[in-house]
């Protein structure tokens, strides 16, 4: 008889975590990509807020007005008096001007700049607030 005591062999279980790491990121990296995020440009206006609810087509001319009464339509400070003028200029089938105005400016300041919408020939105009929570 073999009086030695047999020594089992340890396993050892390498647990390769490279994989892993490549299936997370491809995941990370697909739901990025098909995120789809709405972003405003860096214009800063607090919307007024209503319990009306509508939607609107994303083909549209965006007139921001900040508290400050500057107007900004595609990231371009336009003036009060030439607005109607870039409004006419800009040569798009877009038929309807979505306002967002900061709850703070005065309405005669909002009403000047509609009346200029109008005279520019745009026969829609949306104003924007956001919803009520």
């Amino acid at each position: 008889m073999n009086t030695e005591i047999e020594h089992r062999k340890k396993i050892t279980v390498n647990f390769n975590i490279g994989p892993l790491i490549d299936v997370v990121f491809q995941l990370l990296l697909f739901f990025a990509l098909t995120s789809y995020f709405v972003t405003n440009p860096g214009i800063e206006v607090s919307l007024p807020e209503s319990e009306a609810v509508g939607d609107i087509d994303q083909d549209n001319v965006i007139l921001y007005i900040t508290r400050n009464n500057q107007i900004f339509c595609h990231g371009i400070v336009v003036g009060i008096n030439d607005l109607e003028d870039f409004l006419k200029s800009s040569n798009s089938p877009k038929k309807t001007v979505i306002l967002k105005a900061d709850k703070t400016v005065q309405l005669e300041f909002i009403v000047m700049v509609m009346d200029r919408v109008k005279k520019s020939g745009i026969k829609e105009l949306v104003i924007a607030t956001k919803v009520e929570k």
